[in-house]
């Protein structure tokens, strides 16, 4: 079906250096006990709810093993109070969108909560079942968010969750997942994974911003900006387009930077077209070569930003800057005033962006896998939606489906 494609020049500042650093949010660093971290920039964080005041538990030499001290959080908190943090860049090297993993100031646990509620509309599963306060999600193995166990609220019995999870998802042939965030529920669950051997992957950070920062004014006609060598001859004529679908430019660039694009553009738009919230996808050019990609979804005063990328030769030229300025302007027309992404912590230069776009951390997630019983090999489960806006989010598995030999993907 053919798509309607308007297309609209805008300036934008080229992100180098234009904008703000927003001042780093604190990160929760394990300490005392086994697996203890020394610091200098310790303080501790006011009191608040469970997820805020959390004991500090001794961290076992499996995990110490599996988790990067940057980012290693799961106990924080001391004995005789409020949880004990650590400015993230003195644990980061300078990383200013480093958010708590596990322990959030008091005035971010209803902030990320939200954000868990906007992101999970952006793109829903293909299938969902609720088990108490839990969402169990399913995507074919397309996302680890579409493919994981949202644990939003409690459930009355761990134990017997536990194994309704791992039903649901050896069912799928998909390995059980849940999503990690400092808001989940109950609070044993950490614990019960630990005890059951899951691993953890990650981590991702969720990043807000005010949507004035992101936009920039919109001129008549193209720019022309100097290329990455800036000498003379290498200037480039920018310019961008957008619709309410994806259409072939949008996503062959999408496929050829983000992975869990390629090879999947009929379930990708199938996806899309059953999508209820108002979306809009940009696509940026540079001396009419499509090059650059974004995904904007609108949720009341919420814009999400998804599916950011540029191909590797056209870097420099501020095409990313030009993509968030796009879907800002898109977002704020409509009544939009704040943004939130999701980034991993390898796309520095993506997070230096961000940063010096205005965006702060909130908080941060990773997932944790059963991993496959021992002897059954791994196989690739073919992603068949779209993705979150993070980087290699396909479900590798070697869980048989109930009732098959073998792998494969499960049904929607």
């Amino acid at each position: 079906m053919p798509l309607g494609v308007a297309v609209s020049p805008l300036i934008v500042a080229s992100g180098r250096a234009d904008g703000p650093m927003m001042p780093s949010a604190s990160a929760v660093v394990p300490f005392g006990g086994a697996g203890s971290v020394a610091s200098s920039s310790w303080s501790k964080c006011p009191r608040g709810g469970p997820e805020v005041c959390r004991r500090a538990r001794p961290v076992s030499p499996a995990t110490r093993k599996r988790e990067p001290v940057a980012w290693r959080a799961r106990r924080g908190g001391c004995a005789s109070g409020g949880p004990v943090t650590a400015d993230p860049a003195s644990v980061a090297g300078g990383d200013a969108l480093v958010a708590p993993k596990r322990v959030l100031p008091p005035e971010d646990v209803e902030l990320a909560r939200e954000l868990e509620e906007v992101a999970h509309r952006a793109w829903p599963p293909l299938r969902e079942r609720t088990h108490g306060g839990w969402v169990l999600r399913e995507s074919a193995g397309s996302s680890r968010r579409g493919n994981s166990v949202w644990a939003r609220g409690d459930v009355p019995d761990l134990a017997a969750a536990l194994r309704a999870v791992h039903s649901f998802y050896t069912a799928a042939g998909l390995p059980p997942t849940f999503q990690i965030t400092p808001v989940v529920r109950p609070a044993g669950l950490l614990d019960a994974l630990d005890a059951a051997g899951y691993d953890d992957g990650g981590p991702t950070d969720v990043c807000v911003a005010p949507l004035a920062a992101l936009r920039a004014p919109r001129p008549d006609a193209a720019e022309h900006r100097p290329g990455p060598a800036g000498g003379p001859g290498t200037d480039r004529r920018v310019e961008s387009a957008a619709a309410d679908l994806p259409d072939e430019r949008w996503l062959a660039v999408a496929g050829d930077v983000l992975a869990t694009f390629a090879g999947q553009r009929v379930g990708t738009l199938a996806v899309v077209r059953a999508m209820e919230l108002p979306q809009r996808y940009v696509t940026v050019f540079v001396d009419g070569r499509p090059v650059g990609v974004g995904r904007g979804v609108l949720d009341g005063s919420w814009l999400g930003i998804y599916s950011m990328a540029t191909l590797p030769a056209a870097r420099g030229v501020g095409v990313a800057g030009r993509t968030l300025a796009e879907l800002a302007h898109w977002a704020g027309a409509r009544g939009a005033e704040r943004a939130y992404l999701q980034v991993e912590r390898h796309s520095v230069v993506a997070r230096g962006l961000y940063a010096r776009r205005g965006f702060r951390p909130v908080y941060g997630y990773s997932y944790r896998r059963l991993p496959a019983p021992s002897g059954l090999q791994r196989s690739a489960v073919a992603p068949r939606a779209a993705t979150e806006n993070v980087a290699s989010e396909n479900v590798a598995s070697a869980w048989p489906a109930a009732g098959r030999a073998g792998g494969g993907t499960a049904s929607r």
